[in-house]
């Protein structure tokens, strides 16, 4: 559940979804952190991919996602917290800008 909910905050990021609602998923430090990172990640990525995922515990997943244009991604970090209305972002952190080009057919 907690990788369809971040693939629900990807496509926020770039543009597919609409913010509205989103909130409700979210802890009040997730979704802070989650608005820092809107404003950080340029809106022209299009592409996403959720790359890895762990559990360190029964409560917590962590997702490892990317979002890119074709030439530049930026990868980030999803946090959720299993709570007693379900799973939450708790937090969302970027892990760093990647500015280098791609080769072309890669």
């Amino acid at each position: 559940m907690a990788v369809s909910y971040s693939c629900y905050f990807l496509n926020i990021l770039t543009g597919r979804k609409p913010l509205t609602g989103a909130e409700k998923l979210a802890t009040q430090h997730g979704w802070a952190a989650f608005a820092r990172v809107r404003r950080r990640v340029p809106s022209r990525f299009r592409n996403v991919r959720v790359r890895r995922m762990a559990c360190p515990s029964d409560h917590i997943a962590e997702i490892v996602a990317v979002v890119e244009d074709g030439r530049l991604h930026q990868a980030m970090t999803f946090t959720f917290r299993a709570t007693g209305e379900g799973w939450r972002l708790d937090d969302c952190e970027l892990i760093g800008a990647d500015r280098r080009r791609r080769p072309m057919g890669v």
